[in-house]
């Protein structure tokens, strides 16, 4: 599996640190539930239309 670099926007970690700061659980979340959706991608496939086994 290919090794991934996160690299966050200045946008991005201003965000982060803002959530962080007011300690705001459910914005947390939601922030990493969009981070795992950007990290998971989509599924790749070779020359079939399933999934790779």
């Amino acid at each position: 599996m290919a090794d991934k670099q996160i690299v966050f926007s200045d946008q991005e970690q201003q965000q982060i640190e803002a959530i962080v700061i007011d300690k705001d659980k459910e914005e947390a979340l939601k922030y990493l539930a969009k981070l795992v959706q950007e990290i998971k991608g989509t599924a790749g496939h070779a020359c079939s239309a399933g999934p790779i086994r």
